[in-house]
């Protein structure tokens, strides 16, 4: 079944005010609601009225998850020839590890033996959904294992939340990041690709490297799009933050924007070819949406293309999420956000910071607001094992999964980063503020392990993992362990915890630690 990504919307930008004080938290400004998990689809289609069976003038957007990268060419072919055949347009072309296929919903229904309902939501909006298991045809079975996009319902969050924060320069002292940068690191050689699905004008970004002295964006910024990945929803502020938060912090770095629309099935088509075309070692994702909620077909699809970024060495970040524990809503159990859950991403959680008089770091809490219901995402998965680079970490409230966040950052609204959108300088927070921030410092790391003839990072979290197990061997500490706050049901505690993984970076001491890593033969 398709998945939709449910968009947190953001608020307006706000204009900045700053605090005073020794230790003072940085910039504040008024904080706006956090908005609250999306219902899960059966929930939804339990308030809504059924329109009955989906017509032709529905198009359904489907995704063939190829079972390998390595299947034979004549077969793949076989079975898209089985999908034309049945009414819809399809296409694959290697290395793709999908068959993708649009076309009237009953031809669908057709096809994969289901029916596909439409509903109208309270508001007004309306959705189609197949709530019966798809039976793959004979010849497709042959080459994929799973089908997304038989429902077009749920979406992602992007999790990025409003209210004139940490500058450019703040951003650089806080994380210590400024040695990096004065040894002639800035990303040069490096490319950070990003999935999104607003768009963006660009005068927002050249603005904002104005205001701080930073190069100009456009020589360094690619855009992709293409009709078959779908429109992406208007400007709302997501890949304005990741691209200046990116830029300020590796202002050489080239960025590569991936735009489709808000449904996995577009965003996972928009996702393989980024991976395909590997612009970039680099991936920051600031995307998610209820684990639980996730249908096997979408999880196996989204997984088998980042099993395919693994194994060409990217680093992938994605945000852990804003609503605490519970990114499936206050009503359900705590749950993670997918894809933040998978083992082979590395999950970044949020904090809030606290600067000294001088602006430089002084301590980190967890990131977690009961009155808005509002923190860093963090828990275990319900699908996922826990990996071996984890289970030294293994928690009783684990059971035994998968557990994140792997490392967090700066992402209380309230204490968050300046950017520029929409015209106005304004201040930002949420995890789609602290993956950017990593993305990019891991794209410092990768230009110095390069000086220095070493690979790059890679899959993040083998190095990570081993430096917080050997942190009293490393001098100093890669990592500020955050041991106090909640993300609202897990609280932080010395080392690995829910709330904030390892904590948040010291980025000369991450650096010198990486090198350390990779001399030593690790990874």
């Amino acid at each position: 079944m398709a998945v939709k990504f449910r968009v947190a919307l953001l608020a307006a930008v706000l204009a900045l005010s700053a605090c005073e004080g020794a230790p003072r938290q940085a910039a504040l400004a008024s904080p706006k609601p956090v908005p609250k998990p999306s219902p899960t689809l059966a929930q939804a289609i339990a308030h809504a009225t059924d329109l009955g069976l989906a017509g032709a003038g529905t198009t359904v957007s489907l995704n063939f998850a190829l079972k390998t990268s390595l299947e034979d060419a004549t077969k793949v072919q076989v079975a898209v020839d089985a999908v034309r055949a049945a009414g819809l347009e399809a296409q694959w072309r290697a290395p793709s590890s999908l068959i993708t296929a649009d076309g009237p919903a009953p031809a669908a229904a057709a096809l994969l033996h289901v029916r596909i309902e439409s509903y109208r939501q309270q508001d007004g909006s309306t959705f189609y959904a197949a709530l019966d298991q798809p039976q793959l045809p004979a010849a497709v079975a042959a080459v994929a294992g799973d089908v997304s996009g038989l429902d077009s319902y749920r979406r992602a969050h992007r999790y990025a939340v409003q209210p004139g924060g940490l500058s450019a320069p703040d951003v650089l002292t806080f994380y210590n990041l400024k040695p990096l940068r004065d040894a002639g690191l800035d990303g040069a050689g490096q490319t950070i690709v990003f999935p999104e699905i607003d768009d963006f004008n660009a005068s927002d970004l050249e603005s904002f490297a104005s205001r701080f002295g930073l190069p100009a964006f456009a020589p360094l910024l690619t855009v992709r799009r293409d009709p078959a990945w779908g429109t992406p929803i208007k400007p709302e502020g997501e890949t304005v933050l990741d691209l200046e938060i990116a830029h300020e912090i590796a202002p050489g770095a080239k960025l590569a924007v991936y735009l489709s629309a808000d449904d996995f099935g577009h965003s996972a088509r928009a996702f393989d070819a980024m991976v395909t075309e590997h612009l970039g070692s680099v991936i920051s994702e600031s995307l998610g949406s209820c684990e639980a909620d996730m249908p096997g077909g979408v999880r196996n699809t989204y997984a088998a293309i980042q099993d395919r970024a693994v194994a060409q060495r990217m680093s992938h970040f994605v945000a852990s999420g804003d609503s605490g524990a519970f990114t499936c809503g206050q009503d359900q159990n705590p749950a993670g956000s997918f894809p933040s859950t998978l083992p082979t991403v590395t999950a970044v959680g949020g904090t809030t910071v606290f600067e000294s008089a001088q602006g430089v770091y002084f301590k980190e809490y967890a990131w977690g607001s009961p009155i808005d219901q509002s923190g860093g995402g963090g828990g275990a998965s319900v699908f996922y094992a826990i990996p071996d680079y984890q289970k030294k970490e293994a928690q009783f409230a684990g059971h035994g999964m998968r557990q994140v966040p792997d490392v967090a950052a700066d992402g209380d609204p309230l204490t968050g980063f300046h950017i520029f959108f929409g015209g106005r300088d304004g201040q930002i927070g949420g995890t789609s503020a602290t993956t950017p921030l990593w993305a990019a410092t891991v794209a410092l790391i990768n230009q110095d392990l390069k000086k220095k003839g070493l690979r790059e990072t890679g899959f993040a979290n083998p190095a990570l993992y081993w430096m917080g197990e050997n942190l009293d061997n490393l001098n100093p500490r890669p990592f500020h362990d955050v041991v106090a706050g909640n993300n609202l049901a897990y609280t932080a505690a010395p080392g690995w915890d829910f709330a904030t993984g390892w904590g948040s970076m010291d980025g000369a001491a991450l650096d010198a630690a990486w090198v350390r890593y990779i001399k030593s033969g690790g990874g």
